[in-house]
């Protein structure tokens, strides 16, 4: 057996063996679709000190098992294409997603043979030809913002005989109108608000799948149904980590908002034995925060943790001290969505849906007729 076979073999024994196949045509598709052909010879490593290129002429086998690994995504690109193999990147911007996350989408979608379907995010085009194996390449749209991924993509596809698929590059938020309507439209990057026109140009009844977050919690996935009254519903179908769309990256302010100067200004004091950070451990919990606290981004560094909104930040040290500075007391807030979250039984994040309309998006709690309120800051 040769090493892609063999890699190609590993995995698919490996899928079916932590249930990443529930259908049959799902392991065919696999084994259909050559993933090897699909992945640049140049790919990106994270290291201590950033992504590091590594290349299939360096270590073949080793190549060949990263690309076939069911539970690691592979980046291909790094900070836009602006940083050359050999360099150190800074942030990855492009990527073939872990099978197991592929095949966790794919099971999502109720992709039927036939069916017409829009993909946000060409990437490598390997997903696209999972997608034209099932429902037909003559089916497939698959849209990529950046030039050298979409070139890449598109040759790929053709080298691979899925030529047929058509191939666009421009901004995936705004869909593809042309090709318009469609059963399915399956995004490969996650969002903070679902586009209206993703839901514009669905048919009443086709599905929209999209990874999803918040600025507090980068994991979602988003299984929604659309209805003849121009509305998309559905609830969280899972837990998944995908890049950003780029027009809505987050950005965080702190660095606007922070000097040497206000920390001395900031408001001293303690956390509770509760602390905060304790109960934010909870992924559950944490999507919870991000639904009621919109536009309150949270992340760890160095030891301690840091919130930020548009005019407010917030820092606990790993000894319970907290600083925060600006109008808003972002760690009582904080506290206050949790408390609410325990009150409503500590729902998980597949209890949560939301509902997307032209001019707005409603989150809820069990079903639509529950909204879950958004708390004003204080």
């Amino acid at each position: 057996m040769n090493i892609e076979a063999d890699a190609r073999a590993r995995a698919a024994e490996q899928l079916g063996g932590t249930g990443a196949f529930p259908q049959p045509w799902m392991r065919e598709i696999f084994l259909a679709v050559p993933r090897h052909r699909f992945v640049p010879d140049t790919v990106w490593l994270e290291e201590a000190d950033g992504y590091r290129s590594f290349t299939r002429s360096s270590d073949e086998d080793r190549w060949m098992s990263l690309v076939y690994d069911p539970g690691e995504a592979l980046v291909t690109q790094v900070d836009d294409g602006r940083t050359p193999a050999g360099a150190v990147g800074e942030v990855p911007t492009s990527s073939i997603s872990a099978l197991g996350a592929v095949f966790a989408m794919l099971a999502e979608t109720g992709l039927e043979p036939g069916h017409h379907v829009l993909e946000i995010g060409a990437g490598t085009g390997y997903n696209a030809a999972l997608l034209a194996e099932r429902a037909a390449a003559g089916q497939v749209t698959t849209v990529e913002i950046d030039p050298a991924v979409c070139a890449q993509a598109r040759t790929a596809l053709a080298a691979t005989g899925y030529e047929q698929v058509t191939v666009v590059r421009a901004d995936g938020e705004h869909g593809y109108p042309p090709d318009r309507p469609y059963d399915l439209v399956l995004s490969t990057a996650a969002v903070l608000h679902v586009p209206y026109a993703w839901v514009e140009q669905t048919r009443p009844g086709g599905v929209i799948v999209t990874p999803w977050r918040t600025a507090f919690c980068n994991y979602g996935l988003a299984r929604l149904t659309v209805g003849a009254d121009g509305t998309a519903c559905g609830r969280f179908a899972g837990a998944m980590t995908f890049m950003t769309v780029r027009g809505q990256r987050p950005h965080t302010p702190i660095t606007d908002l922070y000097s040497a100067e206000r920390w001395q200004q900031a408001r001293e004091s303690l956390l509770a034995p509760d602390d905060l950070v304790r109960r934010l451990a909870d992924p559950h919990a944490a999507f919870a925060v991000g639904l009621r606290l919109p536009g309150v981004a949270h992340w760890p560094q160095d030891g301690g943790h840091w919130w930020c909104s548009s005019n407010s930040w917030a820092h606990a040290d790993d000894e319970g001290a907290l600083h925060q500075w600006g109008p808003r007391d972002l760690a009582t807030e904080t506290a206050r969505a949790l408390d609410a979250w325990h009150a409503d039984g500590r729902p998980t994040l597949f209890e949560y849906g939301l509902t997307v309309a032209k001019d707005a998006t409603a989150f809820w709690l069990g079903d639509p007729g529950h909204p879950l309120p958004l708390q004003e800051p204080r």
